[in-house]
């Protein structure tokens, strides 16, 4: 992919898995060396849950023009999602859908961020649609967080910066809602406005907007970080703020601010401000304000509605300023978690470390927080880099990064990690896990929706890496294009958490259960007996015990009971026909041709 600029922000998420169809698009700017520049954007596509992927060039923004005839520089920070038509299995019949922010030379302003990029393509390239957004009083679009929800819908954040108030940096919020039209094969895009209130007249601000849905698609939470009027807290620290809905985002409500105050352990973990204006932080032991500041964060919603953010966490310098205090490379990693009202905290871990060089664009790499959940919204993922400053040789100071991954149960309130994705399995350090020595992950992306049931986990992390070219000796790299990786061994099991299975297998003769014809080629028709009205659920799994079809969940019929799915688009090859039953499983073999 092109340079390093492309993914500078944490905010994007240019990842995605589907899991009704096992696939993942990976959305950037297009591949090097072929024609077009680099503001084109394309993707890669898997179809098989990252085991193949698909990386020819699959351009999506070639005209880099508006439809009124007006030429854009470049996109950049591409965000990248599935469209998925309902109903459907074949990843053939799937859409990609990209957005971000676009450059373009405003007559006023000069160059800038003017225009959102909105862009889809069949999952082969065709069917390209590509389009732009603006607003007449607007110089800044920097979509972040795009997510698609169970009802279709597709949905991203995005902050406003109007010049002609001086008094306000970022505002208002703006959620883009984008839903497909079937006779256009292309995606209508619905603007919806977040008011910030800075009425309170305080040197305000606001950055890094996110959105994510719960797995019923129902309760929906934007949150972006800063200060407005609504905080009651005089030192107020840069806090999320939030909005949330339970009708699938048709409305939005912001709810009451976090009192951080309320947080003990939060606050235990905060360094006190600089009240005597010496330039340092005051003595740990003393009575200086504890201020936490939100510096990174990523969210994500569980099956209950309930929003989970990890947050990177420093403190306040002064109450003067938007500076904060860190140390060199103090940070906490905290666990949030609320309904929007009531608030809980839990440390998850810390950084401690310099920051990593790498060249001329940036003199740091940050800890890029990343929020997952399982597709039943029953676990929460957080993934975050880290690496510790240590010589690991003459002269060789580890500043590569690691990933590093933390799982969280909703049902049993407990967390698995940190586990650090860089250590090879089997090497033994003495002191601490060195990326150096083992593997490098810089600017990794984490998808939205974890996969279940993965070739090396029960629950897996999809997650892409990239390495740079530019090094502090050799920053000219920083202009070349970036090698990325698809990182297959980063997840968590069950037994982690205590959770053992209650299913009891079964042969198929207990349910009678059988499929026609067998071998198949298009339809197919599964045949099974119960012994009262029991709930079911039929699925087709791939020979290594991976998903790929929602056959049926119904309330099945004491005695003979059918389904029928179409196999026609799937890979020829032998697959297992699952059928659960109360707490009782059977497995059946199908062979298509």
């Amino acid at each position: 992919s092109y340079n390093i600029y492309s993914v500078l922000t944490e905010g994007q998420n240019s990842v995605t898995y589907n899991p009704d169809i096992n696939s993942i698009v990976f959305c950037h700017r297009q591949n090097y060396p072929h024609p077009g520049g680099s503001g084109i954007i394309s993707f890669d596509v898997s179809t098989d849950g990252g085991v193949t992927w698909d990386t020819t060039t699959k351009q999506v923004t070639p005209m880099l023009m508006t439809e009124d005839g007006i030429a854009l520089d470049g996109n950049r920070y591409p965000n990248g999602t599935i469209y998925n038509p309902p109903g459907n299995d074949d990843p053939a019949n799937a859409f990609f859908f990209g957005s971000g922010a676009s450059l373009w030379n405003d007559p006023d302003f000069g160059s800038g961020w003017g225009w959102e990029f909105v862009a889809s393509a069949k999952f082969d390239g065709t069917m390209v649609d590509e389009a732009y957004y603006t607003n007449a009083d607007t110089n800044i679009y920097l979509p972040f967080g795009l997510v698609y929800n169970v009802d279709g819908s597709i949905w991203h954040a995005n902050y406003r910066r109007e010049e002609n108030l001086s008094h306000q940096l970022l505002n208002p919020v703006i959620l883009g809602k984008f839903t497909f039209n079937e006779t256009a094969n292309s995606f209508g895009r619905t603007a919806i406005e977040l008011p910030l209130n800075y009425s309170e007249g305080r040197d305000s601000f606001a950055f890094n907007p996110r959105i994510a849905f719960s797995p019923d698609g129902q309760t929906g939470y934007a949150v972006i970080a800063g200060i407005d009027g609504d905080d009651p807290e005089v030192l107020a620290g840069s806090k999320p703020i939030v909005w949330k809905t339970t009708d699938g985002g048709d409305t939005w409500d912001k709810q009451p601010r976090v009192m951080w105050q309320e947080l003990d352990s939060l606050i235990a973990y905060t360094i006190p401000i600089d009240a005597d204006g010496d330039g340092t932080s005051d003595d740990p032991a003393g009575d200086s304000p504890r201020i936490p500041f939100t510096k990174q964060f990523d969210i994500a919603v569980d099956d209950e509605g309930m929003l989970h953010m990890i947050a990177e966490l420093s403190g306040h310098t002064d109450t003067a300023s938007n500076t904060y205090w860190a140390g060199e490379g103090v940070y906490e990693f905290f666990h949030l978690i609320t309904d929007g009202t009531t608030w809980q905290e839990r440390r998850i871990g810390g950084s401690y470390n310099s920051d990593a060089d790498f060249g001329a664009a940036t003199s740091t790499l940050d800890a890029r927080v990343q929020a997952s959940r399982s597709e039943d919204g029953e676990f929460i993922f957080f993934t975050f880099a880290q690496t510790y400053y240590e010589e690991v040789g003459e002269d060789q100071p580890n500043t590569n990064p690691d990933i590093y991954g933390v799982a969280y149960s909703v049902e049993r309130d407990s967390t698995v990690g940190p586990r650090n994705y860089g250590l090879v399995p089997g090497t033994v350090f003495d002191d601490f896990e060195f990326t150096d020595v083992v593997a490098v992950g810089y600017f990794h992306h984490t998808s939205p929706v974890a996969i279940t049931g993965g070739a090396f986990w029960d629950l897996e992390l999809p997650i892409i890496y990239g390495i740079p070219r530019g090094t502090p000796d050799d920053p000219s790299g920083d202009l070349l294009p970036i090698d990325f990786y698809f990182l297959r061994s980063a997840g968590f099991d069950y037994g982690e958490f205590g959770i053992t299975s209650t299913e009891e297998v079964v042969p198929a003769d207990y349910f009678q259960l059988q499929v026609q014809p067998n071998p198949a080629q298009g339809e197919a028709l599964a045949s099974f007996a119960l012994e009262n009205n029991a709930r079911y659920t039929l699925s087709l799994l791939n020979i290594v015990g991976q998903k790929v079809m929602d056959i049926e969940t119904a309330l099945g019929f004491g005695g003979a009971n059918q389904a029928g799915f179409d196999v026609a688009g799937l890979t020829p090859g032998l697959y297992l026909l699952r059928l659960q039953a109360e707490n009782k499983v059977a497995v059946a073999k199908l062979l298509i041709k």
